[in-house]
């Protein structure tokens, strides 16, 4: 017998360079495997988190630096963020650092919150580099 192999990863491996002391703006259209628009709004929390050995270094969300591209609202059906990195984030070490940009999805019943869906979307290396 052969065992059937279900892959339930999405996550797409990316590598983001930006210069230290710099903002930086990343774009994301972040799409399903039929090519359509990721609604956004469904997710309770979209975190981007900049981390290492010894811990995280970044993190943006909806309340800190996640916006939507067209309104720079919250995210919406339409799948696009920006995400906005100041110089304050990029005045870590410059080296090359992992990042990942995870969405949650909680549901409420009766005041108690629980978790139905976690993804990671995108990860990779993120490099910052000498200004």
């Amino acid at each position: 017998h052969n065992m059937a192999t279900i892959s339930t990863d999405i996550a797409q491996k990316i590598d983001i360079i930006i210069r230290e002391n710099n903002t930086s703006t990343i774009n994301l259209v972040i799409t399903d495997s039929s090519g359509s628009a990721f609604d956004l709004s469904e997710y309770s929390t979209i975190t981007f988190t900049v981390y290492d050995d010894t811990g995280v270094h970044i993190t943006k969300t909806q309340s800190d630096g996640i916006t939507s591209t067209a309104t720079g609202g919250a995210p919406s059906s339409d799948g696009k963020i920006t995400i906005k990195i100041s110089v304050t984030d990029a005045s870590i070490l410059p080296k090359t650092y992992k990042h990942k940009l995870v969405f949650v999805k909680n549901q409420v019943v009766d005041n108690v919150t629980t978790n139905i869906e976690t993804k990671t979307w995108m990860y990779g290396k993120f490099k910052i580099n000498n200004d």
